[in-house]
């Protein structure tokens, strides 16, 4: 059969397209690729994870290719956001330089971003939106408030943030916002120090450049240990994510730290965050190239169907 100029050409944009579909085929649910753009050092990727079934709509991480680990999430308007850091001087470290990433929700495309100032955060393990366009992020001893307009218009939150240093038994594991005050929590696997701590709302303007420690939380909640994020939902419950490299786990406390329900999930579950629309949402670090020796490869942002755990 003779293929005219046009039909060759409808025939090799087929196969590409096929490709690209079998290659979204390792990373679907229900027949639906992961939006965004996948990392090229994966072959394929695990989809044999606890309540993969309420995990939908899910997005390729952004910043993989580049070594970035993904730690914070946050949701504000139609957009994501992750904070990660590049572990520097090469992938042993759990430290490096950190990077903000804004997404679009609804179709996973880049939308920007930022950095932070070289040597002013190391992990940015905890990111929440605070309203009013500012953004509260959280690394190991320094918490930022950050100007999200200036800091996306000039690609950096240098002269867009005001920072605090925190000590004693304040540390910056993960970050999430009551819609009134800013909180932080500690990964831990000693019980005693498994708390978050719920900040002075007037801590940037009355601390900026300074150090703080836990007298100035105005309030403190027992969390599950090796907790990994934190998020209150609009009917006031408090979603707390935990893991390790082997197992992840979400659950829902009330608002006093009790557990309630708790659930299995993919290993190195991170942050968690609630959209506008009350969604709960969540990433893993597994399938970064710091941990390409995981049995778990789960690259994703994804969001969770509450309705649909067990």
């Amino acid at each position: 059969m003779r293929f005219s100029w046009n039909a060759r050409s409808k025939a090799r944009a087929a196969a590409v397209m096929l490709a690209a579909m079998a290659l979204a085929g390792c990373a679907s649910i229900g027949g639906r690729p992961a939006m965004g753009t996948p990392p090229t050092y994966l072959e394929s990727f695990t989809d044999a994870v606890p309540n993969a079934a309420a995990l939908g709509h899910r997005i390729f991480t952004p910043g993989l290719d580049d070594g970035y680990v993904p730690q914070g999430l946050t949701a504000a308007g139609g957009y994501l956001f992750v904070s990660s850091y590049k572990p520097t001087p090469d992938l042993k470290a759990n430290t490096g330089p950190c990077r903000v990433f804004r997404i679009e929700m609804a179709t996973g495309k880049s939308a920007g971003g930022f950095d932070i100032p070289p040597g002013t955060c190391t992990h940015s393990g905890g990111l929440a939106y605070a309203g009013n366009g500012k953004l509260f992020l959280a690394d190991t001893r320094q918490v930022f408030m950050i100007d999200l307009e200036k800091a996306l218009a000039t690609g950096t939150s240098a002269g867009a943030s005001k920072a605090v240093k925190i000590t004693g038994e304040l540390r910056g594991s993960y970050a999430t916002h009551d819609g009134k005050d800013a909180w932080i929590g500690t990964w831990t696997k000693e019980q005693p120090k498994a708390r978050m701590f719920r900040l002075d709302p007037r801590l940037f303007d009355d601390y900026d450049g300074q150090t703080v420690k836990e007298d100035r939380a105005v309030e403190s909640i027992p969390v599950p240990l090796e907790a990994q994020g934190a998020a209150f939902d609009k009917a006031g419950n408090l979603w707390v994510s935990a893991s390790n490299s082997k197992w992840g786990r979400l659950y829902r406390l009330d608002r006093q730290g009790n557990v309630k329900a708790e659930y299995e999930m993919v290993a190195g579950l991170e942050d968690i965050a609630v959209d506008d629309a009350g969604r709960l949402w969540s990433l893993s670090e597994s399938g970064t190239r710091k941990y390409l020796h995981w049995e778990t490869k789960f690259p994703y942002i994804f969001r969770i169907d509450t309705g649909k755990l067990k």
